[in-house]
């Protein structure tokens, strides 16, 4: 298993057209194959043309999954890394997006690459029971992200670009939530091979709705961004590996803006400051696909902010 370092090629301004639907997007293609994404905005495509730079492991992580495998991406967004890994790999995907705009462009990007027999969108947020409520907005935006079901974690104001939506009046919608462990008890989806949670800071509901899911040993990777703010979040990484889930430090240290050290990251994590995105995993090869990505990694992003600083 060997991993090599993608930087963002060609990219076409085309339009995808069918007898019903009929939208402008964007071309990439990656080893003769062809990605679809649909354009609604700036967001949406600066989300294009920095797909193999913000989070520089998911790709190599993605392109390690076997035809038919299952993932299940908590947190889809727009499908950027769903549509990626069905064309790439040709896995399965039950891709869950409670926010009502991304789960629009979710499907219509679905349905530009044809991945309708492999990509199965829910709009429906997972969580640590069934519940009826509401969904906090980061903003009202196709692309955009930072939602919370249920709560509301933010601490302050945030910033999109040049707006920002106050934190004590966030826009809601209504939702509902399941638990993974539920869903697959049921039969609703297997028991996934891959699992990839992305939710902005309520993590640790996701985590005690998936305990038992993952126990199974047919679960074989679990990426989870962790946002170090809250203690209940930074527990699920003991709880993980108490669990016989490992993570790689060279994975943690392969950073978009520069390559990090262990120290640095122990340091704001200690410190409550920002988070990272962990894959867990248990097969040896996964410690060397990292290690071996690492050794050839260079930032994408250290020439856009100076030479990189010491950390």
């Amino acid at each position: 298993m060997k991993a090599t370092q993608r930087e963002i090629g060609n990219i076409t301004h085309s339009s995808f057209q069918s007898d019903f639907f009929r939208s402008p997007c964007l071309e990439v293609i990656v080893d003769g194959k062809t990605l679809r994404y649909v354009v609604s905005n700036s967001h949406s495509e600066a989300r294009v043309k920095t797909l193999f730079e913000k989070e520089p492991t998911t790709i190599p992580w993605l392109e390690t999954f076997k035809p038919n495998e299952t993932l299940v991406d908590i947190g889809a967004n727009v499908g950027m890394y769903s549509i990626y890994a069905a064309v790439m790999t040709g896995c399965r995907i039950f891709a869950f997006e409670p926010e009502s705009l991304n789960y629009a462009e979710l499907n219509k990007n679905i349905f530009a690459n044809r991945l309708n027999d492999r990509v199965l969108a829910l709009c429906m947020a997972l969580s640590d029971g069934e519940k009826v409520d509401y969904l906090n907005l980061g903003c009202f935006g196709a692309s955009y992200s930072h939602h919370d079901f249920g709560e509301n974690t933010w601490f302050e104001d945030k910033w999109f670009g040049d707006k920002f939506t106050r934190k004590d009046a966030r826009l809601r919608q209504g939702s509902v939530s399941s638990t993974l462990d539920l869903l697959v008890e049921r039969g609703v989806i297997p028991v996934p091979d891959h699992v990839k949670i992305d939710v902005d800071g309520i993590e640790y509901r996701v985590f005690a709705g998936a305990r038992k899911t993952f126990a199974d040993p047919r679960v074989q990777t679990v990426l989870m961004e962790i946002n170090f703010f809250d203690d209940r979040n930074q527990a699920i990484i003991d709880s993980m590996t108490e669990m016989g889930w490992r993570f790689s430090w060279d994975q943690l240290r392969t950073n978009r803006k520069k390559i990090l050290t262990v120290e640095y990251i122990q340091k704001i994590r200690r410190q409550h400051f920002g988070g990272f995105n962990y894959i867990f995993f248990r097969d040896d090869r996964y410690e060397k696909l990292f290690e071996d990505y690492l050794s050839g990694f260079e930032p994408p992003w250290s020439l856009k902010i100076g030479k990189p600083a010491s950390t």
